[in-house]
């Protein structure tokens, strides 16, 4: 195995790493999910391994230095990739289950991002839940009435909005992205516009969010958002509640953020199949 890069980013769970052709990789401890350009280990913190922004990685034998005092083995490293199924042909499953969704994000998921809170926030806060509300209510408007340069101008007006080392906009479009990038489903049509929307805001955003951004534009998402699809399409209303509480669980507003933007994108699928 041939790598090299530096230490972009340093978390409990998580390091991150940037090499020279600009993409972003993360090692994780093994209570975070698969996903894209990610490498699940068992060690069980970063924070307390010495490490330093900057520090080299590279690969060297059967082993990932990262720093001086950490190194991954690689024998056991077992390739993982992200596979979302097809919209389905029956869509009255799936819209029972958006529905029980929309009520257990209602009740469950956390406020302060795209979820209104019930506390009366100070006036930026007010401030940035209104455009972040206009925003997306924008974007999935004009997604419903086919008019795609609207919904570009809308998304990328999302991207970087909001609280939250992954900002509330960017982890909206995720969830979206996600459902436009579903085989056969209403919006698969036009999932090129999602790659084109990025590349056009790639400044918008931090390089954290914007990668995975980037990788939800082809599909390419984390494994408990892949379940969470593939229990709407195909589970049963106990496996879809699981594995949302699953995606609720990441970060502190993200998953909720991305949460409904998965709900509001297979809400309209439903919608747009349905004229």
């Amino acid at each position: 195995m041939k790598f090299h890069g530096t230490v972009h980013s340093i978390f409990d769970r998580t390091v991150n790493l940037k090499c020279p052709n600009g993409e972003l990789y993360t090692i994780a401890t093994d209570s975070v999910d698969n996903a894209p350009n990610t490498l699940i280990t068992d060690i069980d913190s970063f924070s307390k391994k010495g490490l330093a922004i900057g520090d080299q990685v590279y690969a060297e034998g059967e082993r990932l230095y990262v720093g001086k005092n950490a190194a991954v083995m690689l024998q056991q490293v077992h390739v993982w990739r992200s596979k979302l199924p097809s919209y389905p042909e029956e869509e009255e499953i799936l819209r029972n289950h958006v529905a029980a969704a929309q009520l257990w994000i209602e009740a469950h998921g956390k406020a302060g991002g795209m979820k209104q809170s019930a506390e009366t926030a100070n006036p930026f806060d007010q401030e940035m839940k209104r455009l972040l509300t206009e925003r997306s209510n924008g974007l999935l408007h004009a997604l419903s009435k086919g008019e795609a340069s609207l919904a570009s101008h809308y998304a990328i007006q999302l991207m970087g909005l909001g609280p939250g080392l992954t900002p509330s906009g960017d982890d909206f479009l995720v969830g979206l992205f996600t459902v436009m990038n579903l085989t056969n489903g209403p919006l698969f049509k036009i999932r090129h516009e999602c790659e084109q929307i990025v590349a056009a805001a790639a400044d918008r955003s931090n390089p954290i969010s914007y990668m995975a951004l980037k990788k939800a534009a082809s599909g390419q998402v984390r494994e408990s958002i892949g379940d969470f699809i593939h229990h709407m399409i195909h589970g049963s209303k106990t496996e879809v509640i699981s594995s949302l509480s699953r995606v609720l669980d990441i970060g502190s507003t993200s998953g909720t953020d991305i949460a409904l933007g998965l709900v509001n994108g297979l809400k309209l699928s439903i919608e747009r199949n349905g004229r």
